[in-house]
C-alpha cells in the first residue's frame, strides 16, 4: 500500500466515523399526574432515563403537562408539587380548587417508585402517583 492510497483510506475511514457521538432519539410528551385518583394541577414532573437522562415539564393549571426532549423507553418519574390554593381572591374557600397534598416521597424520581413507558413516538402518557 502507497503511502498515498493509506492517506486516502485514512481520510475515508475519519469521514464515516463522524465527529462526534450519534443523536440520541428525544419525543415529546403530553399527559397528566393524578394523585389517588385526583388529578394534579400544579406543580413540575420529572423523567429519568436508565442512562441518567432527564428532562422536566411544568403541570399548568388545566392538569396538563407537556415535556421535550425525553428519551424513549422505560422512564422514572418525580413529581414535586407547585404551590397550594388556599380560596379564591374574595376570601372564599372553595373546596374544587383546593390543591391536592402529595407525599414528599414522589419527589425524588430514583425512590417514587412511579415508572411509565414513553413511546418511540412520544405521545400521551398518565403518571399515576399511588
Amino acid at each position: 500500500m502507497t503511502l498515498r492510497t493509506a492517506a486516502l483510506l485514512a481520510a475515508t475511514l475519519t469521514l464515516l466515523a463522524g465527529c462526534g457521538k450519534p443523536t440520541k432519539k428525544m419525543v415529546t410528551v403530553t399527559g397528566t399526574v393524578t394523585y389517588n385518583g385526583q388529578q394534579l394541577k400544579s406543580g413540575i414532573v420529572k423523567f429519568v432515563a436508565p442512562n441518567g437522562d432527564f428532562a422536566t415539564g411544568n403541570i399548568g393549571p388545566d392538569g396538563q403537562f407537556t415535556v421535550t426532549d425525553v428519551v424513549p423507553g422505560e422512564q422514572k418519574v418525580g413529581y414535586v408539587g407547585g404551590p397550594m390554593s388556599a380560596g379564591s381572591s374574595d376570601g372564599s374557600k372553595n373546596a374544587a380548587d383546593k390543591g391536592v397534598s402529595v407525599p414528599p416521597k414522589f419527589s425524588d424520581p430514583q425512590t417514587s417508585g412511579v415508572t411509565v413507558t414513553v413511546p418511540e413516538t412520544g405521545g400521551a402518557v398518565t403518571i399515576e402517583l399511588k
